[in-house]
């Protein structure tokens, strides 16, 4: 037992007593040694509050530098990347579809993933320069097909810094629906993915056609290597 295990104060006069006492040396007061105890009980249970609180916020601190690393992991996706005459197909369905929207009569394509792939390529050669240094510019963008299942990567750049991301979508009333997402590393089930994927919309304001196509999809199916659209004619 330490020397300060072994200090009583007294309650009349302040005076700290060393044990072992029964009356203070200073003002002859009986020592209560039932107070004392209480108070070191008290003391236990606020230091290990307190321990608790310490060790809860370096948790808390510990997720957040988690959640960073990762969101700012960049990440990649596995693709088929296409020729120059798969940019060509993919350029000729996308006309088809838009000729079909303006005309009002349904249309439908089956979109191979090069072909995806090498057309998304060509429109990032032709994307306009960025109006400032922090201004977003897509550095990489690209489709992956498994039976049931679309993924859209997207790699943006912002000043010095990479981010990326994936998009999960499923065939569902006809559309294609953002089921979860991931931003870097960092996994976004659910309406996360989906809130994430409205924010990131924006970066594809350049890409009107293609978003007018997707808007008015009354049909989709996904595919092993393919995605089946079809588009009803209307808006």
């Amino acid at each position: 037992m330490t020397d300060e295990n072994m200090l009583i104060q007294c309650s009349q006069c302040g005076e700290v007593n060393r044990l072992p006492v029964i009356h203070c040396k200073k003002c002859g007061a009986k020592l209560d040694f039932d107070a004392a105890e209480r108070r070191m009980q008290s003391s236990v249970v606020r230091t290990w509050r307190e321990q608790l609180g310490t060790g809860v916020r370096l948790a808390v601190a510990f997720l957040l530098l988690l959640a960073l690393a990762l969101l700012i992991w960049p990440g990649k996706l596995g693709r088929v990347t296409g020729e120059e005459m798969d940019a060509r197909r993919g350029r000729m369905k996308k006309e088809l579809l838009l000729d079909a929207l303006n005309r009002g009569v349904p249309a439908s394509q089956e979109l191979e993933e090069g072909e995806v792939n090498a057309f998304l390529a060509d429109l990032l050669r032709r994307q306009p320069k960025p109006e400032g240094s922090w201004s977003p510019v897509i550095k990489d963008v690209a489709v992956n097909f498994r039976a049931g299942r679309a993924v859209l990567f997207i790699a943006v750049r912002r000043g010095p810094f990479t981010f990326t991301g994936h998009f999960f979508a499923r065939p569902e009333g006809g559309q294609l629906k953002v089921v979860g997402a991931r931003a870097g590393h960092l996994p976004l089930p659910g309406v996360l993915g989906q809130g994430y994927a409205l924010i990131s919309s924006g970066v594809f304001r350049q890409m009107k056609d293609e978003s007018r196509i997707m808007r008015n999809l009354d049909g989709v199916q996904v595919n092993a290597g393919s995605l089946s659209v079809l588009v009803a004619g209307r808006e």
